[in-house]
């Protein structure tokens, strides 16, 4: 049993689990997977399945498997393309025969991915320069300026390929440059004293020897699965914990730390008696899962887990990288318990020291919890179209992130051990949980609910402490939107514990005092900003119109033109924020809202305003054009309504108070 109506209750079972995660040797595999160049449709990363799959065996999982998928740049599962096979051997750029003044793998992130082969010597050009010779190097003085025209123009004159500078500002890092599978050209990340050692040679007229040696062959995108050898796997998957296996070498953070993260977890896990499995899956970013969750939705080979827990860069020294653990919430268009578990269960960790009187725990680490954003594997399965709800633990910022200095010094072993721990604990609860178990996950809830209800509360620093000031609503009225939507979440979310046996006369009741508080709550505003509802649809209703789960990437090749290079305009801008107003807008299309309630819903349950103010508005009518939403009347979808999202959830509903309702080239 999870232990939560014990006497211990949470804090015990997750003290107990963060004891059991040895973080010796979860530094261990990260030391190992660091050795690998773990590009997709690399050997790097199928050595690196072998090993993970080896060492989840050794650790206890069962039914350990490296599924095959093609790498072949062509296969598709949805929008998700097969990465081509590619793996690098060796690459330098070198001067009037001197000692390489660029050589990879020496210096880790040097060649571009997807580079293209060559040997010999070419002639330097700049990009503001007419008339290149022909294969040409270019030097780009930053990545800001390798844009879709200096591509453009690059094969058009029959460039080679290119040198860019992606820190300009850190002289010993390089960073991630991508070029599409079938790319002619070679790219080269450097240094910016390399850069201009080149910009030297280019002025004095010299030639620069370039040699890429990287294999082509053949291979294929292996995804590693296991499960705990306990749990039956007729009641189905309790909990998916995932981990993207991919990145360049180093990685270290990046994501060698979840993967070793998902280790632990499982060799906890693994020694734990559990009512219902918990699966894992290892797998290149976004192409893997895609693959392994077609299998499953679309051949029927395996059901979807009940929720999931993603773990990406979780092993940061938060100190020397200079971001907390982040929390990011799954969608609100999912409800479901697992939010606030995952977020119990950090609150839940043992303190990491104590007061100066020993009275109080203290902790010398942050964290922080954000709404769903959607830029890792946790999106594939938190789609409506899929309706997994999917919680992700990573950090952010990290200065050293996408780059060579991602190094192992970077990882703190303390901080991967709470991660692992975390991602146990929750997954431990969901596996094991009885009925006793659901009704105090049913106070949990609503507690959770509570804190996230009352932060909507006006303050002293504006309309509402929580979320921007203003969407087009007013900052007020957004303010009780949002305090109406997360009500609403904590309730739908309540039944979410029926399948684990909770009491309905515990559900009834915690129900009811979600609905007492956002009666007082309401009172804060003036009657007519309480009694706000969202208005009534003025134009036609938006459907989506792509197969499976958004991908974005997809999307930007299906536009037009203006539309790419507009969207490309506004990702140079923010592209943090950008990326995660376009997942919400795509995400907030579910075939009966207008554009205006897409775009007023995704500002709602983001807490993102664009940078520019007709972003939503632009970014919807480029969809519509690329084919990926369609407009329609009402009546052509009212008798289907929206899609159909989440797990299956049984029993009748919960009753109360009727309420409206990472550069890439």
């Amino acid at each position: 049993m999870s232990g939560l109506s014990g006497p211990s209750g949470l804090s015990g079972l997750v003290g107990g689990i963060h004891q059991a995660v040895d973080a010796d040797e979860a530094m261990r595999w990260v030391a190992r997977l660091v050795e690998w160049d773990r590009y997709q449709g690399s050997a790097g990363i199928a050595e690196a399945a072998d090993f993970v799959a080896g060492e989840a065996e050794r650790v206890g999982l069962a039914d350990v498997e490296v599924l095959s998928f093609p790498a072949d740049g062509t296969t598709a599962w949805w929008t998700y393309t097969a990465p081509s096979s590619w793996t690098p051997r060796a690459a330098h750029l070198s001067l009037n025969g001197r000692p390489p003044l660029v050589s990879y793998p020496d210096q880790p992130y040097a060649l571009a991915a997807n580079s293209a082969a060559t040997d010999g010597e070419v002639p330097l050009a700049l990009p503001q320069e007419p008339g290149w010779p022909p294969g040409a190097l270019v030097l780009v003085g930053s990545a800001a300026g390798l844009g879709p025209g200096l591509f453009a123009r690059m094969r058009a004159e029959k460039a080679s390929g290119f040198c860019v500078t992606t820190h300009p500002d850190r002289p010993g890092q390089s960073g991630r440059v991508e070029l599409p599978g079938d790319s002619a050209l070679f790219g080269f990340s450097v240094f910016p004293a390399q850069l201009d050692e080149l910009l030297r040679a280019h002025r004095r007229g010299e030639r620069v020897r370039v040699v890429v040696d990287v294999d082509t062959g053949p291979r294929r995108m292996p995804v590693v699965v296991a499960r705990t050898p306990s749990g039956s796997a007729a009641e189905g998957d309790a909990c998916l914990l995932g981990a993207h296996l991919c990145h360049p070498a180093p990685g270290a953070n990046d994501n060698a730390s979840g993967v070793a993260a998902a280790l632990a977890a499982g060799r906890v896990l693994a020694g734990r008696s559990l009512r219902r499995p918990v699966r894992f899956v290892w797998a290149p970013e976004f192409v893997g899962l895609a693959a392994y969750v077609h299998q499953a939705v679309e051949e029927g080979t395996r059901p979807l887990p009940a929720m999931a827990v993603n773990l990406d860069m979780v092993g940061e020294d938060q100190h020397r990288c200079g971001g907390p653990l982040i929390v990011e919430y799954g969608p609100e268009y999912l409800p479901h318990y697992a939010n606030a578990l995952v977020e119990a269960c950090v609150r839940a960790l043992p303190p990491a020291a104590r007061s100066y009187s020993g009275a109080v725990g203290c902790d010398t680490w942050a964290w922080r919890t954000t709404p769903f954003v959607g830029a890792s594997d946790h999106a594939i399965l938190a789609d409506r179209a899929i309706g997994v709800p999917a919680v992700q633990l990573g950090h952010w910022p990290d200065r050293f992130n996408h780059s060579g200095a991602d190094t192992l010094d970077k990882v703190d072993p303390r901080e991967l051990r709470r991660s692992a721990a975390i991602a146990a604990s929750a997954a431990a609860v969901a596996a094991t949980a009885d009925g006793r178990d659901a009704d105090r996950l049913a106070q949990l809830l609503t507690r959770w609910t509570a804190r996230r209800m009352t932060a909507c509360l006006p303050s002293a620093d504006g309309p509402s402490s929580d979320g921007p000031s203003s969407d087009g609503l007013g900052g007020d009225r957004s303010a009780v939107a949002r305090l109406t939507r997360r009500w609403h979440y904590g309730r739908d979310a309540l039944r979410t514990l029926r399948p684990l046996g909770a009491s309905p006369r515990v559900l009834d009741r915690q129900v009811e005092l979600l609905a007492g508080l956002h009666r007082t709550l309401s009172a804060a505003w003036d009657d007519g900003l309480a009694e706000h509802r969202p208005p009534a649809p003025c134009g036609p209703g938006l459907r989506r119109a792509w197969p499976g789960p958004f991908n974005l990437r997809a999307l930007m090749g299906a536009m037009a033109e203006k539309d790419r290079q507009w969207f490309l305009e506004e990702l140079t801008v923010d592209r943090g924020r950008c990326y995660a107003a376009a997942m919400a807008l795509a995400q907030s299309i579910d075939g009966t809202a207008d554009a205006a309630a897409v775009i007023r819903t995704a500002e709602l349950d983001s807490g993102i305003r664009p940078a520019t103010p007709d972003f939503g508005e632009r970014f919807l009518a480029a969809m519509t054009r690329a084919g990926w939403a369609d407009e329609v009347a009402p009546d052509e979808v009212a008798p289907n309504g929206p899609p159909v999202t989440g797990p299956p959830v049984t029993g009748p509903p919960v009753t109360g108070p009727h309420e409206e309702r990472g550069v890439t080239a």
